[in-house]
This record gives C-alpha cells, structure tokens and sequence, in this order.
C-alpha cells in the first residue's frame, strides 16, 4: 500500500511538472488566450493615411524563435521539475516512514502499557489466592494446636495416672 501512495504520488509530481512546462511553453510561445479583445491592441496606433498601415508597425522588431533552443530549454525545465519531483517525494517517503515509526511506537506503547495492566491484575489475583492460602493454613495449625494441646493433656493426664 505505501509502494501505491509513493508511486501516485511521483506520478502527480510528474504530472503536474508536465503542465508546468506545457503551459510555460505555450506562454513563451506567446499564444493568445481566445477571450481576449483583438481591437483592444490597435487603440493607440496611428494610422498612416498614405500607407494605411500602423506607424508602430514599422518600428517593431521581430525575433526569430530557434525551436531546438526552446526544445532544450523545456528538456532542462522538465529535468528540473523531474529532480523537484524526486526530492519531494523522497521527502515524502521520509515524512511517512517516521510518521508509521511514531504510529507504530504509540501502538507499541499503549500494547505494553495493557499487558502490565493485565500482569499486575494477575499478579493481584495471585496474592489474593495466597492470602486465601495462608488464612487456610492459619486455621489448619491452629487445628493442628488444639489437637497437639488434647494429646498435651491426656498424655498428662496418662502419666498423673502412671505415678499415682
């Protein structure tokens, strides 16, 4: 299960670090969103009356776009985001394998702290046990006593008989 999270999770770094560059590139490309007005550029432009052209046309520059420079560009980009994505998720790794060592230390914790709740109710059933034992006994020797006093007195009494 956690293979499947660590897994899910470098696919959506990916993933995510895969738009990334797809969206950066289509902004370095400078492609226009379609909700935006075309009339709004040619609000400030003078129009010649010659020409009909825009004066401020003539003054742009325009730069030629060299794709395998652009192509290497998002290559490095996409390594960078690949490395971005690696780390994160060997963090992440990190962060839930302690996290499991916490959970599992709780666990263990609370399984030790019943198992001596459980010793020490057996071990206090135990003492009662014995207490019983002892009080047996107890009465058993003092049986015992009274029975060794009887034969004190008739062993008396036999030898007061004997002298006699």
């Amino acid at each position: 299960m956690a293979k499947f999270g660590k897994t899910l999770f470098a696919l959506a770094a990916i993933g995510a670090a895969a738009a990334g560059t797809y969206y950066y590139m289509q902004k370095k490309n400078g492609e226009i969103p379609a909700n935006m007005d075309d009339d709004d550029d040619f609000d400030s432009f003078d129009v010649d009356a010659e020409d009909g052209e825009c004066a401020a046309k003539s003054k742009r520059s325009y730069v030629n776009i060299d794709l395998d420079t652009v192509e290497e560009k998002a290559k490095d980009f996409a390594g960078k985001a690949a490395n971005v994505a690696v780390k994160a998720a060997d963090s992440f790794s990190s962060f839930v394998s302690q996290a499991e060592g916490k959970v599992e230390e709780f666990f263990d914790d609370r399984k030790a702290q019943r198992e001596a709740q459980e010793d020490a109710a057996e071990f206090e059933a135990d003492m009662e046990e014995l207490k019983a034992d002892m009080a047996e006994m107890e009465a058993d020797l003092n049986e015992m006593k009274a029975d060794l006093d009887e034969a004190a007195k008739e062993i008396a009494e036999d030898v007061s008989d004997v002298t006699e």
